[in-house]
């Protein structure tokens, strides 16, 4: 690896020593004609990582936090100090497919793509036969999702695209475009703080790309666990989070208001369905994720006034983005008292 690297690839680990091998290991047997090095972000994991990493990966760069700081933050610490001209984020349980670093990198060099800010790649579920996310879409009522969710991977999304966001999973960043926007949002911690950066960056006249060379098979969700509470706390609280910053205010506080009705909603069916003990775990999950909102409003208001001030595309042409309510995996989850 040379010292002074094209591409700095970073992954954020908490308690992640199972899943940590293969993805290094696939990282490791990459040919690219990039210079490159790989950098983990230990967000304080109390499993053995730290040991893991120095007796088995002595030439990956460790930078060790002393406390959790999520997806948002323990990319955060890297992104800040990371000095080459472009930055890829890569989740401990991806394993990258070979000609992947590549095939980001080379639509961020290409002629033309100079305002291209963003490049992901087609990810696969760990079977490699479905989509995971072949980019992001967001809805009309601020839900974020994956485009070809669970879909076959039989050809459909093996054309590039221009996309409205992307996940970070395996997210190719140009440095110097965040160093105009900025990084992503300590305050998310996880979730929805790749759709709020890439809204950001749209906001500034960026584009986000859909490369489907770039192949990565991910273990979903083999961190955080879907339907956890911790998803479940960070998903309702950040879409929330995310209008504020970047949506119209007609659209933010629709959702804000329409919050309690779905709760309510929410309890009634489950007085209806005799689910009694669903009814205080409604009650107790909405009612922190608002809690939040709430708390964290000040501070909002204030990184949407200063994301509006320095624009330069309108909020209604980027809502234009947006796609019809469609009840998606994401916001099913997210409302439901099931999981």
């Amino acid at each position: 690896m040379a010292d002074a690297p094209d591409v700095t690839v970073v992954v954020v680990t908490y308690d992640g020593a199972p899943l940590l091998p293969a993805c290094l290991e696939a990282l490791a047997a990459q040919r690219s004609r990039w210079a490159w090095q790989t950098w983990v972000v230990d967000n304080a994991s109390r499993d053995g990582t730290a040991e893991l990493l120095r007796d088995r990966y002595p030439d990956v760069r460790v930078l060790a936090s002393d406390r959790n700081l999520g997806f948002a933050g323990g990319n955060n610490l890297a992104l800040r100090e990371a000095r080459s001209p472009y930055v890829v984020l890569l989740n401990n349980d991806a394993v990258v497919q070979p000609g992947w670093l590549d095939g980001l990198i080379d639509v961020l060099e290409a002629p033309g793509h100079e305002r291209v800010a963003a490049v992901t790649g087609k990810v696969l579920l760990a079977d490699g036969i479905r989509i995971n996310s072949a980019g992001g879409l967001v809805d009309t009522r601020g839900y974020g999702s994956d485009r070809g969710w669970l879909e076959p991977d039989d050809g459909r999304y093996d054309e590039p695209a221009d996309v409205f966001t992307a996940s970070g999973t395996a997210l190719a960043l140009r440095t110097a475009a965040l160093d105009e926007v900025g990084h992503f949002d300590d305050d998310f911690f996880l979730y929805y703080e790749d759709v709020d950066l890439c809204w950001r960056l749209r906001s500034r006249g960026w584009s986000v790309r859909y490369e489907p060379r770039a192949v990565v098979h991910h273990a979903h969700s083999a961190t955080t666990g879907g339907g956890s509470e911790l998803f479940h706390f960070h998903d309702l609280r950040n879409r929330l989070l995310c209008l504020g910053k970047n949506a119209s205010t007609q659209r933010w506080l629709g959702e804000v208001g329409r919050y309690p009705l779905t709760s309510l909603s929410l309890v009634g069916e489950a007085l209806r369905e005799r689910r009694y003990a669903d009814v205080a775990r409604i009650l107790r999950r909405r009612g922190r994720a608002m809690a939040s909102h709430l708390r964290l409003l000040p501070s909002t208001v204030r990184k949407r006034r200063a994301i509006a001030r320095a624009a330069t595309v309108p909020k209604a042409e980027l809502e234009r983005w947006l796609v019809p309510h469609l009840a998606t995996a994401r916001s099913r989850i997210a409302e439901s008292p099931l999981q």
